[in-house]
């Protein structure tokens, strides 16, 4: 009887200790992520660094209700698997509105992670970096439809999910008329895509154009190549395409005085 008695007392004791071990956690994540946060913050309180952290979901809500990246201008999250609803977070943070530059790369986003960006306060990015977040077309339709993109100058699409849908999108849209540079490196969006790009016409200030391991030919090189639509243009990056003897023509013909710097290999 007895020890039935102290096993039942022992076996509530541990439930109210796992209990209480719960409801800790929240508090020890926060402290950790507080300090974290302080350790990783430019003296200036302008930049936050919090790279391979691996802060996830949690960590990034945390870090939305700090009042101490109010002043902050950047910030990089590269590998911390934030996903959408750490996103969703940041976007809604009271504190985040000074924040223009913003890395991403590598945080299992998706699409659902680009609906939580467009419905997001965050209006005033000019650099946003979206690296391998398998982010396909209607992401991408998502972007070229909100207006929370006015601002932004460099747009970086690396190792997504795109296809010639995706950058006629990118193409067509009136929502990013101070960008200037655009990297689609690594999708594929083919010649349909490059072609696309070569008729944009509300992407007056683009710069820099890379669109290396695209399946890209030809046809899609020379048209980047001899479009007008992008007077400012100084440079062009198609590596790892299969492209052959008429680009090298095209680049010969078009562009003889050497204004764009064209990158094939």
């Amino acid at each position: 009887m007895f020890n039935n008695k102290l096993s039942v007392v022992i076996s509530c004791y541990v439930r109210v200790l796992m209990i209480l071990l719960v409801l800790a956690l929240p508090q020890y994540a926060w402290a950790d992520i507080a300090e974290m946060v302080k350790s990783h913050l430019s003296p200036d309180g302008k930049a936050l660094d919090l790279s391979g952290e691996k802060i996830g979901p949690q960590g990034a809500a945390e870090l939305a209700k700090m009042e101490l990246l109010s002043g902050v201008v950047t910030i990089n999250l590269q590998g911390n698997g934030i996903k959408p609803d750490g996103l969703a977070a940041l976007g809604n943070s009271k504190y985040l509105g000074n924040l223009k530059n913003l890395d991403l790369w590598g945080n299992l986003l998706g699409d659902e992670g680009v609906m939580a960006l467009v419905n997001s306060y965050l209006k005033n990015l000019e650099m946003l970096k979206l690296w391998k977040n398998e982010i396909g077309d209607d992401g991408i339709r998502l972007m070229a439809e909100s207006n929370n993109f006015l601002r932004l100058r460099t747009l970086l699409l690396n190792d997504n999910l795109l296809s010639a849908e995706g950058a006629a999108l990118l193409a067509r849209s009136v929502n990013f008329p101070k960008l200037v540079t655009l990297s689609l490196f690594r999708n594929e969006i083919g010649d349909e895509g490059a072609v696309a790009l070569a008729e944009a016409k509300k992407i007056p200030n683009l710069e820099q154009l890379y669109l290396g391991q695209n399946m890209i030919t030809d046809v899609g090189a020379v048209a980047l190549i001899r479009t007008k639509s992008f007077p400012k243009l100084k440079l062009l990056e198609l590596p790892q395409n299969q492209l052959g003897q008429d680009t090298i023509k095209a680049m010969i013909k078009y562009n003889k005085d050497g204004r764009i710097q064209i990158i094939t290999r």
